[in-house]
């Protein structure tokens, strides 16, 4: 029997034998957390594991790189083209039809990132869950492309009878769309945790350092075609392409990335294969971990950032003052410094650790309020007005490449389920702000926005320190263990 004090970097065991007690001081160097103590005996392999893992230790570092490249690539064409029709729904299809389209994505994918993101991944594997995904992203950029044939004529006029057959072809598909990017974005993460393990284990190094390059090399690829899909489309309309016939280039686009991406390397999932109900038990179980709490702060802010950017400071001001062009031009411009900006803080993370691009990024969606309030934006500002979009961006960068790095760090023992609740956080954050839209006016969503980002930070440092204490807690657990033993 025994008894143990703690104090700051280290700990003191005490190993009582007969009637004295001896102190052994344990100096135990931080780790990652892991769910089962050394020395005990690992889980039974399934052959179907056997294999997995055979087929995957024959990969050297250059092959598990260019596949991830090559799958990074493919996810980002497919997501790109056949989610542009989400920003665009409002204005090409009639009635309410895009506003319903859109409220149904935010709730399906809230749904589908909890209750069918973890299972399905650990049922279908993270490739499987991520063609999964894709599949059901062409069917909603498909059923757009019906929904807008539908109103060919013009939004303005349709009958009654076309409006309400619209709301029902596009209500389908925005479900499908939903249902794509709850289980698309958990999936994606846990494919990126495995590919960081993998590399790790041939090349050694600091793990935190290789998630951040990764990371910011997915979100550039990721975010390029982002923009060009925007542009793209922005070009189309220009030339007077009808709206079915883009939705129809774009959906036979994604169709052609789903199919290019069969090849990429069919990877396993962390952690033993488990039941569906155990899958989602495991991401309901992190609920109780404070960490996950503590770093919700980047996705709840881009949350809300970008819904008083997009449904406030585009209505209100960028589209009166500069056009309803600007506003898509505006909106491709933020993923475009998106991009630029992941490639800077992926260099910069490498090298100074995440803490200070977190900083980065939590200053950044800071400014737009800044700007609203202690600038008294944004009346006469004309295109002055794309310093909150360069912000923006600059914020996004973060969410898009370190955020995705910092819960690979932190929940490697658990990422299908670290994956599904950060895409829950942010589309909780979008969910809120279109149920609440009546009351959380554009002031409202400002003072929400810098209100979680100047909080942000400090919730990043506070879950690294826990981890770490965490980590010394279960060395000195199992120094503990192997002296009584």
């Amino acid at each position: 029997a025994g008894a143990s004090g703690e104090a700051f970097g280290s700990s003191w065991l005490y190993i009582s034998a007969g009637s004295s007690a001896q102190p052994i001081r344990c100096e135990c160097q931080p780790r990652a957390r892991s769910s089962r103590i050394e020395g005990a005996m690992p889980p039974v392999q399934e052959p179907r594991e056997r294999q997995e893992a055979s087929a995957e230790a024959a990969l050297t570092t250059q092959q598990l790189q260019r596949n991830f490249y090559w799958f990074a690539l493919n996810f980002a064409v497919n997501h790109g083209v056949v989610t542009t029709p989400l920003v665009l729904s409002t204005s090409v299809l009639a009635g309410d039809a895009g506003y319903v389209g859109n409220a149904l994505i935010n709730i399906f994918t809230m749904v589908a990132s909890f209750f069918l993101g973890a299972p399905l991944t650990g049922t279908l594997g993270p490739r499987g869950g991520v063609l999964f995904g894709m599949l059901l992203y062409c069917i909603y950029a498909a059923l757009f492309a019906v929904a807008a044939y539908v109103g060919k004529d013009g939004k303005d006029n349709i009958g009654e009878t076309a409006k309400q057959l619209q709301l029902i072809i596009f209500s389908i598909g925005s479900a499908c769309g939903g249902i794509a990017a709850g289980v698309l974005w958990t999936a994606q993460g846990a494919y990126f945790s495995r590919t960081v393990d993998l590399i790790h284990q041939r090349e050694g190094g600091e793990r935190s350092a290789l998630t951040s390059k990764m990371a910011s090399r997915f979100a550039i690829l990721y975010l390029v075609c982002e923009v060009i899909a925007k542009l793209l489309w922005s070009l189309l309309s220009y030339l007077k392409v009808p709206g079915w016939v883009n939705g129809i280039i774009y959906t036979g686009a994604g169709a052609l990335a789903l199919v290019l991406q069969l090849n990429s390397f069919n990877l396993s999932s962390t952690g033993p294969r488990t039941a569906v109900l155990q899958k989602v038990k495991a991401a309901a179980s992190l609920w109780t971990d404070p960490v996950l709490l503590m770093v919700a702060g980047i996705n709840l802010t881009f949350g809300f950032s970008a819904a008083f950017m997009n449904g406030y400071i585009n209505s209100e001001y960028t589209s009166p003052q500069l056009g309803s062009f600007a506003v898509t031009l505006l909106a491709a411009m933020t993923a475009l410094f998106a991009g630029i900006f992941s490639h800077v803080f992926g260099y910069v993370s490498e090298r100074v650790g995440k803490g200070p691009v977190v900083c980065m990024g939590a200053l950044s969606f800071l400014g737009i309020p800044f700007c609203f309030f202690a600038l008294k934006c944004c009346s006469g500002w004309d295109w002055a007005l794309v310093v909150l979009y360069i912000l923006q961006g600059s914020g996004r960068a973060v969410y898009e490449s370190t955020n995705k790095g910092i819960f690979s760090d932190l929940f490697a023992d658990n990422a299908p389920g670290a994956f599904a609740n950060q895409i829950l956080q942010v589309t909780g954050s979008f969910a809120i702000c279109f149920f609440l839209s009546s009351s959380l006016k554009g002031p409202t969503l400002a003072w929400i926005a810098l209100v979680l980002a100047a909080i942000t930070p400090f919730g990043y440092f506070g879950a690294v320190a826990l981890r770490k204490q965490q980590a010394r807690r279960q060395d000195c657990a199992v120094a503990l263990a192997a002296n009584a033993a």
